[in-house]
């Protein structure tokens, strides 16, 4: 077993509903206070409780009195396609008494490239003829990398030492990254004006605006603060595959991108502070220090003492906000959890916690969502009689009392095990499924053929060692609504006698007898979320799963379906179809197989890249899949599409599912071993013609 030196974790779900609450801790209130932002990058908040936010499309817009302006304060030219656009926004150190901003964009004019520039505020507007241009990026157009070109990074903040510090993207092409003669991939350190001070690190090694360069083997750095006690810098910096991280960053440090990502055996590298993998979160973002003693005008919202002083950042994927302690990384805490997809997060004046959520993905012709990110204000208000955090969970398997007997995993009464067609691909892992419903407690049945669960439900799902059937992990939901519910997951250890713990992290384990494979388990309750699925956590229990071998009207017929389906129901109701299953075409068990494990990502409006819809429930024409444009990349393919009807070779789907390095797809577990449907899907693509569609 290999316990990883901090918690793990990566989450690919769809989006929380515009206007759904987070959820908080005990103590603290939600207050909304924008919504139906069109593409939100970065926010600043003013002295006075104004908030500047960037919106991606080039405008600058001012939160005042409880709403956003009509009037932009500022719009700017900018190329906004992809992750391009306007990206970051800073206040001068001595704000208000010298109004300015510092604003990083890009343009096509008279190429695409990064723009810094200041500009002057007056009253509630910015004027543009007040533009001056600090520094300027690399032409991007040389600089190579996935078309259309994301990963620009964004941040920019003051320093304690008043110089301007800049977080730059290496635009999907790595490389750069770690080289000093480009900006990309690189945490930039200016002065005020402009120019480049003398004590960087690079500055006797470079020339130009190269000599600008403070840290390099960034990839994609979404999020840059200063402890305010110290001086130190960190910076979130957005993972591939494998890991998301936040980095300390030093004077002339290498980061290791795209050579090391997450944790490094190589000297030469600096590591970071802390990290996690595509297990709880794919998209790190954000960075925020809560002030460890509070203004005078700020003491009625001030966060409790165990939030004072940490980091607090988010990920956009994942939907949640974490803090941790500098001096002590491995001691992560969730804060909340259910954004919008969060792009920034910051401190406002008064002591409350700003989270911007952008609520879609990048800026493509088929994906963006306009209009669907909100800005949100978290504050403290006190604990109360009304107010109660929710009760512990249980601390062991037995305690939870799921089961009369551990040693024989036997389930208490009132629950029925029940099988599913097609399991994750989760190599080397068995798993077994138990479902009691409260008495006159009923099964919903969306349209997309996902179960809606009574409040009082329970669900277990126990995992075990294929070869050896030793436990590895047994998982319990209560359902307390339809989609809501308390999880737990009790990891097993070698020694079966003993009653698993209630799992507090996330863990890569090693499989007892199967070395060469691992389980990543979930751990802690908020990865353990129904419609944020997990690696290591996802639950594929619905109609499409359960519609065999008669269970489907066993259930039907023991009452637990409201309304009770109706025979042309059942005859009608989909059916997924696993990998081996022969009675079935090709193209039905390539599709299950994409349902299962890349549909939590793969679906409209999910954070996915790629263009395609995954879900089995999308008729084939509609998904995209056959001669689909792709979004993330070619892999350097010649006339690649998704699928190439005939063509396996040109056929990306096909290439990521082959591959065992950082581009490998679905990412559901870390083994090295490419996915298990390739003969099928490599049947099913020579089989189509080319007129396919």
């Amino acid at each position: 077993m290999r316990t990883l030196r901090f918690l793990i974790a990566a989450i690919c779900g769809g989006f929380p509903l515009l206007g759904q609450a987070a959820e908080l801790p005990a103590g603290f209130t939600e207050e909304v206070l924008a919504t139906h932002l069109n593409a939100a990058t970065a926010m600043t908040p003013l002295p006075d409780g104004r908030i500047f936010i960037a919106d991606q499309t080039g405008k600058l817009l001012l939160w005042k009195d409880g709403h956003v302006l009509d009037q932009p304060a500022l719009t700017l030219h900018v190329t906004d396609y992809w992750e391009r656009g306007l990206i970051g926004v800073t206040l001068h150190p001595d704000f208000p008494h010298t109004p300015q901003l510092f604003v990083l964009y890009v343009t096509d004019r008279p190429f695409v490239h990064h723009v810094l520039s200041r500009f002057t505020m007056n009253g509630d507007a910015v004027d543009p003829a007040s533009e001056v241009v600090l520094f300027e990026g690399d032409d991007q157009s040389k600089l190579g990398g996935h078309q259309p070109a994301g990963h620009q990074g964004g941040p920019v903040r003051f320093g304690p030492d008043g110089k301007l510090y800049i977080g730059l993207g290496e635009q999907t092409a790595r490389d750069p990254s770690q080289r000093l003669d480009t900006l990309q991939g690189k945490i930039l350190r200016l002065n005020p004006d402009g120019s480049i001070p003398e004590d960087n690190p690079f500055y006797n090694q470079t020339s130009g605006k190269y000599r600008a360069i403070w840290a390099y083997g960034i990839r994609n750095p979404f999020g840059l603060a200063f402890q305010p006690e110290t001086g130190r810098c960190f910076v979130t910096d957005v993972g591939e595959s494998s890991w998301e991280e936040v980095d300390e960053i030093l004077k002339g440090a290498n980061y290791g991108w795209p050579q090391a990502e997450g944790m490094s055996a190589n000297p030469a590298f600096r590591n970071p502070l802390y990290t996690y993998p595509p297990v709880i979160g794919r998209s790190i973002v954000g960075a925020a220090f809560y002030p460890r003693a509070p203004k005078p005008d700020a003491k009625s919202h001030f966060f409790p003492e165990k939030w004072r002083g940490k980091f607090f950042f988010a990920d956009w994927a994942a939907h949640w906000v974490k803090a941790l302690d500098p001096d002590a990384p491995a001691n992560v805490m969730t804060f909340a959890r259910g954004f919008n997809a969060p792009v920034a997060v910051d401190i406002a004046p008064d002591g409350s916690l700003l989270v911007l959520n952008r609520g879609t993905i990048w800026r493509d012709n088929k994906s963006w969502q306009p209009d669907s990110g909100s800005l949100v204000r978290i504050r403290y208000t006190g604990l109360s009689p009304e107010v109660a955090a929710r009760p512990p969970l249980p601390k062991t398997l037995a305690a939870a009392d799921v089961f009369t007997s551990l040693p024989t995993i036997t389930p208490r009464e009132g629950f029925t095990e029940f099988t599913i067609n097609v399991p994750p691909d989760q190599p080397g892992i068995v798993t077994r499924r138990w479902i009691r419903l409260p008495e006159g407690g009923h099964l919903g049945i969306t349209p997309d053929g996902d179960f809606e669960f009574p409040n009082g439900a329970t669900l277990i799902q126990h995992y075990c060692v294929e070869k050896t059937g030793a436990p590895l992990e047994t998982q319990v939901l209560w359902f307390t609504g339809s989609r809501a519910c308390r999880a737990a997951a009790y990891r097993w250890t070698n020694d079966t006698t003993q009653d698993p713990k209630l799992a507090e992290e996330g863990e890569i384990i090693a499989l007892p007898g199967d070395n060469k494979r691992h389980w990543f388990s979930p751990g802690a309750e908020e990865n353990l979320h129904l419609d944020l699925v997990v690696t290591g956590f996802l639950l594929p229990v619905n109609e499409r799963q359960i519609n065999r071998d008669g269970q489907l009207e066993s259930w039907n017929d023991h009452g637990w379906f409201a309304p009770r389906l109706r025979p042309a129901e059942i005859a009608a109701a989909p059916r997924l179809s696993a990998s081996a299953d022969t009675h079935a075409s090709p193209e039905i068990r390539v599709r299950s197989y994409l349902d299962v494990n890349c549909a939590a990502c793969h679906h409209p409006g999910g954070p996915s890249r790629g263009n395609f819809d995954a879900r089995f429930v999308t008729p084939l024409p509609e998904q995209r899949l056959l001669d689909g444009e792709l979004a993330a990349g070619d892999l350097g393919l010649h006339g690649a599409r998704v699928i190439v009807p005939g063509h396996p070779e040109k056929s990306v789907l096909f290439q990521r599912l082959k591959r065992t390095d950082f581009f490998r797809m679905p990412p559901v577990s870390v083994n090295d071993e490419p996915a298990r449907i390739l003969p099928v899907l490599e049947e099913w693509i020579r089989s189509l013609s080319a007129s396919a569609k």
